[in-house]
């Protein structure tokens, strides 16, 4: 009995060593549980783990952004492209639309019609043209860049009357169109002209000057008669080709064509008037004298196998070198 009371005891000892093992691990478990949530918790509330994670996006923010940013840039430059294209024509203007390549005449849509309209052109421009911005008019007519139409504007009425222009019973203001017609000139430089004619041969002249400057025809000046205050013999002996001018046939009390605005004097120096009052030959402008000798052609002399001839003839003009009273050589009219 002692011996069994003494196996006992051991078998109790043993268990209670167990169960303060157990408790110890448990303990020890539930403190490093503790440390670790603790240590979470200060990770998670420490301000520089938020200030680093907002400094550095993540791979997808960051090709999002750069997305955006590239998107930005292309608008700008296509804003930028539209804005320098325009062949506005007219002089960069901003208020006529060109359809890319296209000839022929043609207006805005009346909705179109209030100056806001983008500029495409200018209208391409001119490669050399400095000119201000065109004023906008919404009877303004384009047959191409650099070619355009339009009824007189009352600057222009202002401009002229009294001076080319003179009140009448034969010719209006609104009888008149105001053109605009780009050449190239004598340094081979390309120049935008002006030029008043009755609105009848409008379009052929916008078509015979277009046709001439695709050709480089050369031709010294195109202004308006009014530069030099309405003097036929001013204006001719400065070779500037012209158009209307109410005025009467030199030498004579019958209108000209040009009263009419239905002839164009072109390069008028190389192209001399020639008459013979009394039987005594007349070379005007004065100084032209070596261009009337029609039997030794230079540049600038018009004659039938010279484009200008040509191009007028195939709209119906009649040419005053064909005359046989009297030769003027510069002078293209339609009935």
């Amino acid at each position: 009995m002692p011996y069994c009371n003494d196996i006992i005891r051991g078998m109790s000892a043993n268990k209670n060593h167990k169960n303060t093992s157990r408790n110890r691990l448990v303990i020890l478990l539930a403190a490093s549980l503790f440390l670790m949530l603790a240590l979470l918790l200060v990770v998670l509330l420490d301000p520089r783990s938020k200030s680093s994670d907002a400094k550095i996006p993540s791979a997808e923010q960051s090709t999002s952004q750069e997305a955006s940013s590239a998107g930005q840039a292309s608008s700008v430059e296509a804003t930028e492209k539209d804005q320098t294209s325009a062949m506005v024509f007219e002089d960069a203007s901003g208020q006529f639309i060109l359809p890319e390549g296209g000839a022929g005449l043609f207006a805005l849509p009346s909705d179109e019609r209030d100056g806001t309209a983008s500029s495409a052109n200018d209208l391409s421009s001119d490669s050399s043209s400095t000119d201000p911005p065109l004023p906008v008019n919404p009877d303004r007519v384009i047959y191409r860049e650099g070619f355009s139409k339009e009824p007189l504007t009352e600057d222009i009425i202002q401009k002229i009357n009294g001076v080319s222009f003179h009140e009448n019973d034969v010719i209006t203001f609104d009888d008149l169109s105001f053109l605009r017609l780009r050449y190239i000139d004598f340094t081979g430089t390309e120049q935008n002209g002006e030029m008043i004619c009755n609105k009848k041969i409008a379009d052929d002249l916008l078509e015979v000057f277009a046709g001439l400057y695709d050709a480089g025809y050369q031709i010294d000046k195109i202004r308006l008669i009014d530069e030099y205050d309405g003097d036929d013999d001013l204006s001719c002996a400065d070779d500037n080709t012209s158009c209307f001018n109410f005025r009467t046939v030199s030498g004579s009390g019958n209108l000209s064509k040009h009263a009419k605005g239905m002839a164009v004097d072109v390069n008028p120096f190389y192209n001399p008037y020639i008459t013979y009052p009394g039987g005594k030959q007349k070379i005007s402008p004065a100084g032209s004298e070596p261009y009337a000798d029609r039997s030794r052609m230079q540049a600038h002399m018009i004659d039938e196998q010279d484009l200008c001839y040509k191009l007028f003839k195939e709209h119906g003009f009649t040419w005053g070198g064909h005359w046989k009273s009297m030769k003027d050589y510069q002078h293209f009219e339609k009935p």
